[in-house]
C-alpha cells in the first residue's frame, strides 16, 4: 500500500512567538485607537516572516535595520497615494531596494516579498496628509517592533541555539550519507547515494554560515566557549565527510560501523544545547585525513569579516545574482502597480503584490511552481473565507482573534508547505484588509476581488519572467571563474609554504560561498529548467574536496619545484574557467593538458576539478528523477 504523505509539521515556537507579536500589536492599538488603525500595526507584524533561520545577533541587526524599511516604504507610499506615476516609481524603488537588502545580506526569509505588499496597502489606501501618513507609519513600525522583540527575546535564554540547530542538521546529514556510503562500497554515487552526499555537503556549508553570521556579535571579545566548541566540532566534521568520500573511491577505505551511530548521538546533544568539547569524534579511517585533528585555527576556514562597504560592493559584484533579480521584480512590480491604477479593481494592491508574489516569497523553485501552489492555495483560502463569512460580519474582537490564530499557524509552517501557507494567509489578508476599511465592501466581495486581483497579478509576474532573463550567464561564469581562482590561490599558497593560510583560504570560502548562492538562485528564476545548476554542482564538489584538503591535510607534502609546477597548473585552470560554463565546448578548448602532483589524494582532486570543468551534465529528459533538488530544501535564501 502507498503511504500518504505526512503533513507538514508545526514549528510551535516560531507560531507562539508570532501570535503573542500579532495579537499584542493588533489587539493594544485596536483597543485604544480602534480596529481601522489596528489594521497598521498588523501589517508591521510581517517583519517577523525575516531572519529565524540566521543567528540572534545577526537576526536582530538586520531586522531592526528592515524595521525601518518598512516604516520609511510605507510613509512614501501613502503620500504618493492617489498619484498614479508616483506610486508606480515608489512602489519599482521599493521592490528594488528591498530584493537586494534582503538577498545581497542573505537574512532569511521570502526575499522583498512582504516590504512591497507594506507599501502596495499603503499606496492603495485613501490618500492622506503627511501627518496622517506619519501616524499610519508609526503603527507600522510599533507592529513591527512587537515582532522584532519576540522574534530576538531568545537570545536571552537560549543565545546559540539557531547556529547549534544548523550544526545538528549537519551532523544528521553526514551521518546519512556515511550509512549509504557504507552500504554502497567503492564507485561512482547515483541515485539516492548521490542525494545524501548533495544534502550532506550543503548542510554543513549551512553550518559554517550560520557559525560565520555570529561573529558582528564578539567583534571585540572574541568568540565564547560555545561558538569556539561548535568551530572545533565543525573542523572535525569536514575530516568525517572528507573519509566518507574517500570511501567511493576505488582505494578508499570502508567507513567504519559506529559512525553514523556517533555521529546522531552528537546531533542529538548539540540540537538539545549540550555540544560536545572535546568532541568524542570516531577515529581516522587508514589512509584518510584524520577527523578529530582540528589542524586550522579560528577563523580558517569561515572567511575574514567584510566591512559595510564589502557588502556594499557585492551589490555590483560581477557574480552576484541579484542585481537581475531585483530589476526583474521592480519590473513586474511597476507593471502591477500601473495596470491595478488604470483598471477598475477593488483592493490594487493585490495586483502589484501578486506581481512580486510570482518571483519571491516561497521557496527555491521556479516561478511557474510558485505561481501555481500561489493561485491555488488563494483558490482555497477565499473559498473558504467567503463560506464563512457568506451572512457573518465578524466583530472587532472576533478579527483580532481569527486574524492572530491564522497568522500564527501561517509562520508556524514550513516555508516548503507553500500552499498551505498560502491557503492560511489569505483569511488573514481579507481580515485585516476589511478592519482597515471598516468592513466595506464586506468580506464576501473582498474575497471575490481577492482571488480576481492576485490572479492577474501572478499573471503579470509570469509575463515578467518570458520578458526580461532571470541571470546573465555571463554572471554565472564569473561565479564559477571567481571561486576556481581564489581555491586555486589558496592551495598555491599551501604549496609554496606548507601549511594553509588562513587569509587566503578564508577568501577561496568566501568565494566558493558565492558559487553556492548562485546554484541555488539560478533555478529559482528559471521559468524552464537550463540545467545551469547541473553543470554548476561538480564543479562546486570538487572546489569543495579541494578547500577541505587543504584545511586538513598535514604539511609539507610536495617539493619546491613540484608545487610550482602544481602551481602553473592552477593558473592555467583558473584562466580557463572564464571561457564558459562547465562542460562548454569554449571551456573545454581553453582547458590545460592535465599537470598533477605526485601526492596521489591531491592529484585525484584537481583531477576530478579538471573533469568538472569539462565534462557536461546529463541530458534533460524532461522528467525529475525522484529524490532531486534536495538542495533547495537545505539551503535559505535568502
Amino acid at each position: 500500500m502507498r503511504r500518504l504523505p505526512r503533513p507538514p509539521s508545526l514549528d510551535r515556537g516560531r507560531a507562539v512567538r508570532a501570535l503573542l507579536a500579532f495579537a499584542l500589536a493588533f489587539g493594544s492599538v485596536t483597543a485604544v485607537a480602534g480596529v481601522e488603525y489596528g489594521a497598521f500595526a498588523a501589517m508591521g507584524c510581517y517583519l517577523d516572516a525575516y531572519g529565524n533561520r540566521d543567528p540572534y545577533p545577526r537576526r536582530a541587526t538586520l531586522t531592526a535595520l528592515l524595521t525601518g524599511g518598512f516604516v520609511l516604504s510605507f510613509f512614501a507610499a501613502s503620500l504618493a497615494a492617489g498619484h498614479t506615476w508616483a506610486m508606480v516609481a515608489v512602489l519599482s524603488l521599493v521592490a528594488v531596494a528591498a530584493t537586494l537588502f534582503v538577498d545581497t545580506l542573505d537574512l532569511s526569509g521570502p526575499g522583498g516579498y512582504f516590504v512591497v505588499l507594506v507599501a502596495a496597502l499603503g499606496a492603495f489606501l485613501p490618500p492622506a496628509d503627511p501627518a496622517a501618513a506619519a501616524v499610519r507609519s508609526g503603527l507600522v513600525g510599533l507592529g513591527a517592533a512587537c515582532a522584532w522583540l519576540f522574534e530576538t527575546i531568545g537570545t536571552l535564554t537560549s543565545p546559540h541555539r539557531p547556529e547549534q540547530r544548523a550544526a545538528s542538521t549537519a551532523l544528521k546529514d553526514v551521518a546519512a550519507f556515511a550509512r549509504a556510503a557504507a552500504g554502497a562500497g567503492p564507485g561512482p554515487p547515483d541515485g539516492p547515494l548521490a542525494d545524501a552526499r548533495q544534502r550532506a555537503c550543503a548542510s554543513l556549508h549551512r553550518a559554517w554560515t550560520a557559525l560565520d553570521e555570529t561573529r558582528p556579535g564578539w567583534r571585540r571579545r572574541g568568540p565564547d566557549a560555545p561558538r569556539l566548541a561548535l568551530h572545533t566540532l565543525l573542523t572535525r566534521l569536514e575530516g568525517v565527510l572528507e573519509v566518507v568520500e574517500d570511501s567511493l573511491c576505488e582505494d578508499g577505505a570502508p567507513v567504519p560501523g559506529p559512525w553514523p551511530r556517533l555521529l546522531l548521538d552528537t546531533a542529538g546533544q548539540v540540537r538539545a544545547g549540550r555540544v560536545p568539547d572535546p568532541w568524542p569524534g570516531p577515529a581516522a579511517a587508514p589512509g584518510g585525513p584524520a577527523p578529530c585533528a582540528a589542524t586550522a585555527p579560528w577563523p580558517a576556514p569561515l572567511p575574514p569579516r567584510r566591512r559595510p562597504g564589502d557588502e556594499v560592493r557585492r551589490l555590483y559584484a560581477p557574480s552576484s545574482p541579484f542585481p537581475a533579480v531585483a530589476l526583474r521584480v521592480g519590473l513586474a512590480v511597476a507593471g502591477g502597480t500601473t495596470i491595478a491604477a488604470l483598471v477598475p479593481v477593488l483592493h490594487p494592491a493585490w495586483v502589484a503584490v501578486g506581481a512580486a508574489a510570482a518571483l519571491q516569497g516561497g521557496p527555491w523553485r521556479r516561478p511557474t511552481w510558485r505561481s501555481g501552489w500561489r493561485l491555488a492555495g488563494t483558490v482555497l483560502g477565499v473559498g473558504l473565507t467567503a463560506a464563512a463569512f457568506h451572512s457573518y460580519e465578524p466583530g472587532v474582537w472576533v478579527t483580532v482573534a481569527l486574524a492572530s490564530a491564522g497568522h500564527a499557524l501561517y509562520r508556524g509552517l514550513p516555508r516548503s508547505s507553500l500552499f498551505v501557507r498560502t491557503m492560511l494567509s489569505t483569511p488573514v489578508a481579507l481580515l485585516i484588509a476589511d478592519a482597515a476599511t471598516l468592513g466595506r465592501p464586506g468580506l464576501g466581495d473582498l474575497a471575490t476581488y481577492r482571488l480576481l486581483d492576485v490572479s492577474l497579478g501572478l499573471a503579470l509576474g509570469m509575463a515578467t519572467t518570458l520578458l526580461v532573463r532571470g541571470i546573465p550567464v555571463r554572471r554565472v561564469r564569473a561565479a564559477v571563474q571567481g571561486a576556481v581562482a581564489a581555491t586555486a590561490a589558496a592551495l598555491l599558497d599551501r604549496l609554496r609554504t606548507g601549511s594553509a593560510d588562513p587569509r587566503s583560504l578564508g577568501k577561496a570560502w568566501e568565494a566558493l560561498a558565492a558559487l553556492w548562492t548562485m546554484y541555488a538562485a539560478v533555478p529559482a528564476e528559471e521559468i524552464r529548467t537550463t540545467r545551469t545548476a547541473a553543470q554548476l554542482w561538480p564543479t562546486l564538489l570538487a572546489l569543495r574536496r579541494l578547500l577541505a584538503w587543504n584545511l586538513l591535510a598535514p604539511p609539507g607534502l610536495l617539493g619546491p619545484g613540484e608545487a610550482d609546477r602544481t602551481g602553473a597548473y592552477l593558473d592555467a585552470l583558473s584562466t580557463a574557467a572564464g571561457a564558459g560554463l562547465p562542460g562548454s565546448p569554449e571551456i573545454r578548448a581553453a582547458l590545460p593538458s592535465p599537470s598533477l602532483p605526485g601526492h596521489p589524494d591531491l592529484a585525484r582532486r584537481l583531477a576530478d576539478l579538471h573533469r568538472a570543468l569539462a565534462s557536461s551534465p546529463p541530458a534533460f529528459t524532461g522528467r525529475r528523477r525522484r529524490g532531486g533538488h534536495l538542495w533547495r530544501r537545505v539551503l535559505r535564501r535568502r
